[in-house]
């Protein structure tokens, strides 16, 4: 009789299970972005990075700029001395930016682009030696051609190990998405075996059909940014829920596989009297103390005395409006997701930094 009612209990407790399990919140899978020059990671921040079950982290290796005429690499990932996710397996995904400009006035079906694919390809493995991150171990493409004499002797490292993928991160235009896109695919062919990736913008997941869809393996859609500063409005500019549903109504037909980043930051929005704005990254209401900022609004404030704020310098009577990222905000950009994917899917945090990771609790990012 007992072991009767105890199959009984054990029948219930399973299906139970497997009700939860088709009926329970979406599962994420949890990385992060790495945006500074300077990699910096504590046993704090491996803390946070080994409980949510990170397994990458996309480094900013460089950026690719245009400047009088020539395309060069600038802002280059310091050395790394020590990388304490290494011992919990966690993977450097290089990710390089490249400046719109890059691709303008440019002929796709000449050898600039597939020079510029083969230089990246190289420069990578020499990024790679000194950040102890991933090697690609391509010979080269194309020749080395004369677009810049700045792009550093490539170094192969064979201790290196291969990596399985590159992203690359570029705001392309109508005028420059050909360019972009035939970069990606030689790219493409120069890595074999590699995956390409490539962030995409909100707008131009809404405006496909002008702005096309990149040839990547998977794309990584920014879900921050959704208005500009200096729009008028007063909507938080980083991340707007009504404005992020509004550019993704038909994120479940786009064709390319996605996954999410989600932004972990805040700034300050200063104003001069003539209206002219500039960022001030970090800044959060608590930064704002009275004896040198008078509150006037939300989240606003006037400057009572000539200061330095996190390096810039303001003057008496700008005015600073703060926008963050707060764990109620950040949940409900999560249950948007659930609720329009309806699946599993991947958050990339953006970015990886202990001064913002403690402004959240584990729940908030699961």
């Amino acid at each position: 009789m007992c072991r009767h009612i105890t199959a009984i209990l054990l029948a219930g407790f399973v299906l139970m299970g497997c009700l939860s399990c088709q009926k329970g919140e979406p599962r994420h899978a949890i990385n992060f972005y790495h945006w500074k020059s300077s990699y910096q990671v504590d046993e704090e921040v491996r803390s946070y990075t080994k409980e949510l079950g990170c397994e990458k982290v996309y480094l900013h290796y460089y950026d690719v700029v245009r400047k009088d005429g020539r395309v060069f690499p600038v802002n280059f990932i310091k050395p790394i001395k020590q990388n304490l996710l290494r011992q919990d397996s966690v993977r450097i995904i290089p990710v390089i930016f490249i400046a719109n400009e890059v691709f303008m006035n440019m002929d796709e079906s000449g050898p600039s682009l597939q020079e510029l694919a083969g230089k990246i390809s190289r420069l990578n493995n020499t990024v790679s030696s000194y950040v102890g991150g991933p090697s690609y171990r391509v010979a080269h493409v194309g020749n080395e051609g004369e677009m810049s004499t700045d792009w550093p002797a490539s170094v192969d490292d064979s201790n290196s190990p291969q990596c399985g993928e590159i992203q690359f991160d570029c705001d392309w235009t109508q005028t420059t998405k050909e360019n972009y896109f035939a970069f990606l695919s030689f790219m493409k062919k120069s890595l074999p075996g590699v995956k390409i990736t490539s962030t995409i913008r909100l707008h131009q997941i809404k405006d496909r059909e002008t702005m096309g869809v990149p040839p990547v393996d998977k794309g990584y859609l920014m879900c921050y940014a959704t208005s500009g500063v200096d729009d008028g409005s007063d909507s938080n500019s980083i991340l707007d829920i009504n404005l992020l549903k509004n550019y993704t109504q038909d994120l479940n037909s786009y064709p390319l596989p996605l996954d999410y980043a989600l932004p972990l930051f805040s700034w300050g929005i200063v104003s001069n009297q003539n209206g002219k704005v500039k960022l001030v990254n970090g800044l959060t209401n608590s930064d704002m103390d009275e004896t040198r900022f008078k509150k006037i609004g939300e989240n606003k404030y006037e400057v009572l005395e000539d200061c330095f704020l996190n390096g810039l310098y303001i003057n008496e009577g700008f005015t600073v409006e703060i926008e963050e990222i707060t764990p109620p905000l950040l949940r409900s950009a999560i249950q948007y997701l659930d609720e329009k994917l309806n699946k599993e899917y991947t958050i990339v945090y953006f970015h990886l930094s202990k001064g913002f990771l403690k402004r959240y609790s584990i729940d908030d990012l699961k």
